[in-house]
């Protein structure tokens, strides 16, 4: 019996750590850029214009502070991505925001794919019995200042320059084929195009544009930065369009299961970033050179 227990022993000794008891292995570093207040402050107005409603301020509004918790998301990745995922959780709001800093090759283009930071990847809410990852570290900050940056920076925007401006009109133009161009009435084609563009996040690769002749809402996003010349060069862009006259619903419940519906109140949301926060821009029906193109400031 005592040899067996010195075999048994060893052969336990020979397991990888992990095996022995996953839950102790030491939880990855979080990447410092993530733990910056500058930051998590702009990750929380991305979430504020876009996500927060009323009920989630006031269900905010007597804490003292405002927590983040943190982790380093295990991901497996193809050989040679060495992209990083982190996730970030925010308990009071029952948010879970996941963040991707992109960098791998796009080996058939020779184009590299790499972000200047971590940008939002996906936001979605988790139920309240929910238990957070223990991994997890927290970030705790004055609930007071915080809100007080929100309610200063409401208004803050940043827009395209006028280079990415031109790539957003021709973008355009190649994605509205004739299938959906055919839908429309003849005179909203023919008219000139009239689009409100939402204000960029430094948090988020991706910029939103309501096109009034079609009353569709249109979600641009990328793994390349906007503004880097590469992401129109081989057009990794994606495209998502929203019919919102046809496409609306009070409740996702409506339609489970299918994506392509849009809430009301984040169909208002949308409107509000790219209406009144927004440019006002023309896209005429036949590219023009820049010089030539009307933009105008709502």
């Amino acid at each position: 019996m005592k040899k067996i227990n010195i075999i048994f022993l060893a052969a336990m000794l020979s397991l990888p750590l992990g095996i022995l008891n996953a839950e102790d292995a030491p939880a990855k570093k979080v990447p410092q850029e993530v733990l910056e207040k500058p930051y998590l402050y702009e990750l929380t107005r991305y979430l504020y214009r876009w996500y927060l409603d009323e009920t989630d301020i006031e269900s905010i509004a007597d804490k003292k502070d405002m927590e983040f918790k943190i982790r380093v998301m295990d991901v497996k990745l193809d050989e040679g991505d060495k992209s990083q995922y982190v996730e970030v959780f925010i308990p009071e709001l029952k948010l879970s925001v996941k963040l991707k800093k992109s960098d791998y090759m796009i080996e058939e283009l020779k184009a590299e794919v790499k972000s200047n930071g971590f940008k939002v990847d996906n936001v979605s809410r988790y139920a309240k019995d929910f238990e957070i990852p223990k991994e997890c570290m927290s970030i705790e900050i004055d609930m007071k200042e915080m809100r007080a940056y929100l309610f200063k920076t409401r208004n803050d925007a940043a827009f395209p320059s006028p280079e990415l401006y031109a790539r957003i009109k021709k973008a355009f133009h190649e994605e509205f084929k004739d299938e959906l161009l055919k839908k429309l009435p003849a005179e909203n084609i023919k008219k000139e195009w009239v689009t409100f563009v939402a204000p960029l996040s430094p948090v988020a690769n991706e910029f939103w544009a309501f096109w009034e002749n079609g009353k569709y809402l249109v979600r641009c996003s990328s793994d390349i930065d906007l503004t880097n010349s590469d992401v129109w060069e081989h057009e990794s862009l994606s495209f998502k369009i929203y019919d919102t006259l046809n496409q609306m619903v009070v409740s996702l419940g409506e339609t489970a299961g299918d994506n392509s519906f849009m809430t009301r109140d984040q169909i208002g949301r949308a409107l509000y970033n790219c209406v009144v926060l927004g440019h006002r821009i023309i896209v005429r029906p036949q590219i023009l050179p820049p010089e030539q193109e009307e933009k105008g400031k709502k």
